[in-house]
């Protein structure tokens, strides 16, 4: 699996977020949701394409079963997270750490997605 692929889609994600969180402080809610969706797609495919490097190891990651989508956060605080969760992954992936940086990406990802339930659900409050 070529790593330059995986850090090419870390890279592009950290792009698309740093867009989202500029459309967030000029109140462009579109830009936001694009931008965000558009830097989940890309940790999705650097997800995968780390989950194939890592083979069996990724379904058994003991981090992997042990993380909650239950916690309760804020929308800026999670793409701040993710943010942060991405560089790092993407310098572990360059550092050749293939594992460490499947875990960041990971978490990023999941974070991601709730960034994004927390936007749709503003959405549909703001329609009532």
């Amino acid at each position: 699996m070529n790593r330059d692929k995986i850090v090419t889609a870390l890279s592009s994600a950290l792009n698309h977020l740093e867009d989202s969180e500029s459309a967030l402080s000029n109140n462009d809610e579109k830009a936001v949701t694009d931008a965000l969706w558009s830097a989940s797609a890309e940790t999705e495919y650097a997800v995968f394409l780390l989950s194939l490097m890592q083979g069996e190891r990724a379904e058994s990651a003991s981090w992997k079963h042990g993380s909650s989508s239950k916690q309760s956060i804020e929308f800026k605080p999670a793409l701040t997270s993710a943010r942060e969760l991405l560089r790092n992954a993407k310098e572990k992936v360059e550092a050749g750490n293939i594992e460490k940086g499947y875990e960041e990406a990971w978490t990023a990802r999941n974070l991601l997605l709730k960034a994004q339930e927390l936007l749709e659900k503003k959405r549909k409050e703001a329609k009532k």
